[in-house]
């Protein structure tokens, strides 16, 4: 299997833009999986553009399958003394994939700070069982870069359980050498929405949109993360969920928001 960073070392300039066959060991169905779209989308502005503030924010709209030649665009849209806004738009030969926003700031003295991200008190991931089928149990698709253990909350299809939500620790298989915001922003989607504890039998979902607050990067790729995800609101076909990355040493790395379509 190709490393993370192996993957996203294939974007290529192509006039303008930079371009990538959609890798299908990141497949979720006909689509690429939205963090990989989110992380190529990241490499691509960074490779245009070069040397950037730290990355803050992150606003996501998956607007159709990300399959076939994929092409990443990224204009600025401003740039401050201390902050940069990118647009960044991907495309392929039936038209718009995704449009996002990258926001970066460079760090400046402040007299606030605190932290009201405590991690959940949760055993250790070598203590824990899967949370999805691995190895060679496990169905193709871009999950099979990943080792998770479910370390609170329920299971996929588990409407016996109180919530849907739930915390797992996840890690690359194989990262590579990756931008550690790149491998960010393509570890902090890996798990299905959460409302999918509550659903009655196996149904498709479709992530819409997808906004990302980073606190840090990763910094060691290889490392177990623990991943929380709480359905806060379903309803007429759709779920409205939160999210949380913390590092296994508790550091909180960043927050989300998804919009998810779900056809049960």
């Amino acid at each position: 299997m190709s490393s993370l960073a192996d993957v996203v070392a294939a974007l290529a300039p192509e006039g303008e833009s930079f371009a990538i066959d959609a890798p299908e060991a990141w497949a979720q169905g006909r689509t690429l999986y939205g963090g990989m779209t989110a992380a190529l989308g990241y490499e691509a502005l960074k490779r245009t553009h070069g040397a950037l503030p730290p990355l803050r924010s992150a606003q996501f709209t998956f607007v159709g399958p990300a399959s076939g030649r994929l092409r990443f665009a990224s204009p600025l849209l401003r740039r401050g003394r201390s902050s940069a806004i990118f647009a960044s738009e991907c495309v392929n030969d039936e038209g718009a994939v995704a449009r996002a926003v990258f926001v970066f700031g460079g760090a400046r003295d402040s007299q606030v700070a605190h932290n009201y991200l405590p991690m959940p008190a949760v055993a250790p991931a070598a203590d824990l069982k899967p949370f999805r089928k691995e190895g060679g149990n496990a169905p193709p698709g871009f999950w099979n870069n990943f080792e998770t253990r479910l370390a609170a909350g329920g299971r996929l299809l588990e409407q016996s359980a109180p919530r849907p939500e739930f915390s797992v620790w996840t890690r690359f298989l194989n990262p590579g050498d990756a931008d550690p915001n790149t491998a960010l922003l393509a570890l902090a989607d890996c798990l299905p929405p959460a409302a999918m504890v509550h659903f009655p039998k196996p149904a498709p979902i479709s992530t819409m949109t997808w906004t990302v607050d980073v606190m840090a990067p990763l910094e060691r790729l290889d490392a177990w993360h623990l991943l929380w995800a709480s359905s806060e609101q379903a309803g007429e076909g759709y779920s409205m969920q939160a999210m949380t990355l913390w590092d296994d040493a508790g550091k909180p790395l960043a927050v989300g928001r998804q919009a998810v379509a779900i056809f049960v």
